[in-house]
């Protein structure tokens, strides 16, 4: 069979995958043609059919894909996930738009998908994912930018607040109304970023490697009162202590930080440069911020999970849209409303609830899912403490010196802990390979 042909099949067939998209239109993200074949692209791999036929994840961050996920692995989806990649290198659509933003976007989004695939390699399913990975790997590279190029994307977190479209900081007065502080990423502002120093992310629970999360604290009376608690903290004992049973309890024992603390935690986006090398960018994929208002004591030998202190803290997120951050829109960043829903894919039990007969096939409520890990008394509730409080420092290492970075830092030891993972090494075996 001639090429072209062959061509022509592969996109007959990819062009079935906008028949599972966000609307009668089709999903709208890279182009404002729902036929492009980027949007189709995306919409083949990222789109799925909810309980109604409606489609979603068309402008999630992340995609709904679970570890036991078998969309995308068997069946129709399958074929229709190859067709539209080969589709996608054969017609070299990498070529179809310059735009460095949305060229970094659909980069960083097929590596997700590649992550996914390449993360389990002992199931039924070997063939299949080397069958994507080896196409996601081309299309990842093909759609490299500079490392210059990559320093001069938006910085998207400050866009968001020069827009002026979220107040400036947590109002007593309406506590559910979303607030983004101007100073959050200031080396002198009144926030001060959490690190471990130690050669694996803080933040490690939510570790991907595609990102760097960065954890920062503020305590109602300012920078300075902020880094005399941190550094009295790692003064401190242990965070956690054990019982006869070796049980880890809450470790009572902590000094407690005040009514009015405040925790972020930011996830920005990390790409891969035309060399094959992860640099980070200023692109903000998403922005958690919790206010404790109260601070109920805790009990020895207890965790309060759902308990008495679940009700001490205000929830706030931010999550960045595509559409809204390639038509210039507040960085991209938007407020998720209180009772906004969205299916979860971080800290579940791997089961995908499109493919099982589980009672949350409409998703969750997305603020309500917060307290399920961050609900125990004031210090005992941020989790990264047990990473951050490892090693005592003192405030000339919080403040000078190569620990005086600490987000310098979360970003170093984020790369080189990817770096070493075993997906990322698969990935860059497959982007040295000669096409």
């Amino acid at each position: 069979m001639s090429r072209p042909i062959v061509t022509l099949l592969v996109a007959l067939l990819c062009s079935g995958c906008c028949a599972v998209d966000s609307g009668p239109g089709g999903v709208v993200i890279f182009d404002s043609d729902p036929g492009h074949i980027w949007n189709r692209t995306y919409s083949c791999l990222f789109v799925r059919q909810g309980p109604s036929g409606i489609g979603l994840g068309s402008d999630s961050v992340d995609p709904l894909l679970w570890p036991q996920t078998r969309y995308l692995l068997t069946g129709e989806s399958h074929q229709r996930a190859l067709a539209c990649l080969d589709s996608f290198l054969s017609t070299h659509a990498e070529r179809a738009v310059q735009d460095p933003l949305r060229r970094a976007i659909l980069q960083h989004d097929l590596w997700a998908i590649f992550d996914w695939a390449a993360a389990e390699d002992d199931d039924d399913f070997r063939p299949q994912r080397r069958q994507l990975e080896s196409r996601l790997a081309k299309a990842i590279r093909r759609l490299a930018l500079t490392s210059e190029q990559l320093g001069r994307l938006p910085d998207t977190y400050r866009a968001a607040v020069a827009a002026e479209g979220f107040a400036p900081a947590y109002d007593t007065h309406h506590m559910q109304q979303p607030f983004l502080p101007p100073d959050l990423f200031r080396s002198d502002g009144s926030w001060v970023c959490l690190s471990a120093y130690s050669k694996q992310p803080t933040a490690i629970v939510h570790f991907t490697g595609r990102s760097r999360f960065l954890v920062f604290m503020k305590l109602p009376e300012g920078r300075n009162r902020t880094l005399a608690y941190i550094s009295k903290l790692r003064s401190s004992y242990e965070p956690l202590i054990r019982n006869e049973s070796g049980m880890e309890f809450l470790n009572l024992a902590l000094p407690q930080f005040p009514p009015g603390t405040e925790v972020a935690l930011v996830r920005q986006m990390i790409a891969i440069n035309n060399m094959g090398k992860l640099v980070p960018t200023r692109l903000t994929e998403s922005v958690q911020l919790r206010v404790y208002h109260t601070i109920t004591p805790g009990k020895k030998y207890m965790n309060y999970i759902n308990g008495p202190s679940s009700h001490d803290q205000d929830f706030f997120e931010f999550q960045m849209s595509r559409q809204q951050l390639f038509a210039g829109h507040s960085g991209g960043l938007l407020a998720v409303a209180p009772n906004q829903t969205q299916y979860a894919t971080f800290s579940t039990h791997g089961l995908d609830p499109f493919e099982e007969n589980s009672p949350s096939r409409e998703g969750g409520v997305v603020l309500k899912r917060c307290p399920a890990c961050h609900s125990d008394s004031g210090i005992h509730s941020v989790q990264s403490r047990v990473q951050w409080m490892q090693r005592p420092s003192s405030d000339h290492e919080l403040s000078s010196g190569p620990k005086g970075d600490p987000m310098m830092w979360e970003t170093i030891v984020t790369v080189s802990y990817k770096e070493h993972r075993q997906e990322f090494k698969l990935l860059q075996t497959l982007w040295a390979m000669r096409e």
